[in-house]
């Protein structure tokens, strides 16, 4: 699968500068990181090269979008760190969830990891809107998994790119494959996304990563 994730190291992310150029920072405890976290080894990225990884849901409990970056460590059963994860960031909407996917560091296989450990490392008020959403989302099931179709659609009067991800979930609600796009659209214009889910997947939906102009 070429796309499960690193796709928010891709694209430049546009700043959400303040005054002096520091975020609103927030109250970490707004940001509700699930203890169901998932391990995978997979290859990652655009080069496929098999590293571990880590996947995790958080809520944003607060009443503003959040833009969120998770930090975390691989463990072993001992509770021994064995990897550290590159912060995975992404901007949350006020009562939602998003999928992150946070790899090892050294893009690497870790076999005697068995968990994580995951923190919030920041959670900040964006300076704006993003200037592309997905909308008219919907899922449904085909032969034993889940698929998911929305719209993106590029509000900007410039055109560009965009990062377009699909978090699929198991009956459990525990995340199972973040895939995720580059989209590229004009201004003002409006795409198609459909991704399909992994057999037992039950849940899914699309959302927007980093975007760039």
């Amino acid at each position: 699968m070429r796309a499960l994730l690193l796709g928010a190291s891709i694209l430049g992310l546009a700043a959400c500068p303040r005054p002096a150029d520091e975020p609103e920072q927030v109250d970490h405890s707004l940001v509700a990181v699930s203890p169901h976290v998932v391990l995978r080894t997979d290859p990652v990225g655009e080069s496929g090269t098999t590293a571990t990884f880590a996947l995790v849901d958080a809520d944003n409990h607060g009443d503003r979008e959040l833009l969120v970056r998770l930090g975390g460590d691989l463990v072993d059963a001992h509770g021994a760190v064995v990897g550290h994860l590159r912060p995975d960031e992404l901007r949350i909407p006020p009562g939602a969830k998003r999928t992150f996917a946070l790899v090892d560091d050294a893009v690497t296989a870790r076999p005697d990891a068995t968990g994580a450990t995951i923190a919030v490392a920041s959670a900040t008020i964006p300076a704006g809107r993003a200037p592309m959403r997905v909308t008219d989302g919907h899922v449904y099931l085909d032969q034993g998994r889940a698929v998911v179709a929305a719209y993106v659609v590029n509000d900007s009067d410039l055109a560009g790119k965009a990062i377009v991800i699909a978090g699929f979930h198991d009956a459990k609600g525990n995340p199972m494959t973040r895939p995720w796009s580059v989209f590229q659209l004009g201004a003002g214009a409006k795409q198609t996304a459909q991704f399909v889910g992994p057999p037992g997947s039950k849940d899914a939906y699309i959302y927007v990563g980093e975007i760039a102009y």
